[in-house]
């Protein structure tokens, strides 16, 4: 069990720490201890944490609010909430938000020990049922689109033997794979357009946006015949109102996923139907320049911002290496640039993973990790909700959208 200690009293810190040692248990880890809550919410890697100690009374975003933005973000795991108050409300909004247990301070090593065998107990009954058969039976859907969506568009490492485990736990062991891109002028549902499909189909199809009116489709079978690309098109064309380009390719094996989709870009990307999508692909203007009126802790602050996005970063961090409150520097920030720090932080961390993904061969996971994202489910939810695209779906369009302009501008011979 992977722990993460969030308290703004390192002595509470340092006590809760010695506790968890002094108990001995090889399962138990803590991996993560800090005394800012918005600098764990934005830089500790959430997907890795299996129990989350949290302190209520902090300043900024106090323990509750950060669990709720964690539960807002996906976050399912467990939480044991820390408190010197032993009020209702706040049991209540805890035990709202999932928690394990309520423990009142001063902590005691009986009380912490037992709800944490709780948060054990909790975590071993969780991972049973999703390595059970019938869980996998139940999700092997979801499971399978998720790893040939890795697999497509490299968004997590996954080792060989990775790779191995879940080409047979799916049962992908010996299958074709064929990968369809088209283009579609129109709006539809993906899930509408695989319900069309399935008929006379005996292939399981699975569909990606992937930006700029261009969706990806990757169906298994048994034998690249069995997968009829003119009988998708005319589903596509039902669920899409218009396809306007729409080609295909049987590949043998997973690794050659990533390279065949690559190439089908390409072809689009060459081929007169693209220009016929004229389509708003970046939604964000980017973020304004620093003005001259701007004072001098908010402009040392957007500087610090700029030179260490890759870094962790918080209102508190900001605030010691400006030389004044957090509060303060907090009001000022938002009163100037219009931008709550955090938000600005994540806007330019954003506009510099813009640059990174312009590269096809920087990975998503890796991009993540450069501007300062822990955490590679929320990076997408940021980017997503700042730009209005998946990285997926701006690395393609930017791809294909890029080549247009060039060739736009060549001079003609």
């Amino acid at each position: 069990m992977r722990i993460v200690i969030v308290d703004d009293e390192s002595v509470i810190c340092d006590g809760l720490s010695n506790m968890l040692a002094a108990q001995k248990e090889p399962s138990w880890q803590l991996i993560g201890v800090y005394n800012d809550s918005e600098e764990a919410l934005e830089t500790c890697d959430w997907d890795s944490v299996d129990l989350l100690l949290a302190d209520i009374s902090m300043p900024g975003l106090d323990g509750l609010q950060m669990v709720e933005a964690l539960r807002g973000r996906g976050w399912e795991n467990s939480v044991i909430i820390i408190s010197g108050y032993a009020q209702f409300e706040y049991a209540r909004r805890a035990m709202l938000n999932k928690a394990v247990d309520y423990v009142i301070k001063p902590v005691s090593p009986d009380r912490l020990l037992g709800a944490l065998r709780k948060a054990d107990e909790m975590l071993r009954e969780r991972l049973a049922e999703r390595n059970s058969r019938i869980f996998i039976l139940n999700n092997m859907d979801r499971l399978t689109r998720e790893f040939i969506g890795e697999i497509i568009f490299e968004t997590h490492i996954l080792t060989d033997a990775e790779k191995e485990r879940n080409l047979v736990s799916w049962g992908l062991e010996g299958k074709t794979f064929v990968v369809l891109v088209f283009l579609s002028s129109g709006k539809g549902e993906a899930a509408a357009l695989l319900e069309a499909a399935r008929q006379g189909q005996r292939a399981t199809q699975y569909c990606y946006p992937s930006g700029a009116g261009v969706f990806t489709v990757v169906a298994v079978c048994e034998r690249a015949d069995d997968f009829d690309p003119r009988l998708f098109r005319d589903a596509a064309q039902q669920a899409f109102a218009a396809v306007l380009w729409c080609q295909s390719v049987p590949v043998a094996s997973l690794d050659a996923l990533n390279a065949a989709h690559a190439g089908l870009l390409e072809q689009l990307r060459d081929s007169r139907s693209f220009d016929q999508a004229q389509r708003q692909w970046d939604k964000d203007a980017g973020l304004p320049p620093i003005s001259s009126d701007y004072s001098s802790p908010v402009v040392r602050a957007i500087g610090i911002i700029r030179e260490d996005y890759s870094k962790p970063l918080s209102l508190s961090i900001l605030a010691d290496k400006v030389f004044i409150h957090p509060t303060y520097l907090s009001n000022l920030f938002k009163k100037q640039t219009g931008y709550v720090i955090i938000d600005y932080i994540n806007h330019y961390r954003i506009e510099k993973a813009k640059e990174l993904l312009q590269d096809p061969l920087n990975k998503i996971y890796w991009v993540t990790e450069q501007v300062g994202f822990a955490n590679q489910r929320y990076f997408s939810q940021v980017f997503k909700k700042i730009t209005g695209l998946t990285p997926v779906e701006y690395r393609s369009s930017f791809f294909l959208h890029q080549e247009k302009r060039q060739t736009a501008s060549r001079p003609v011979p």
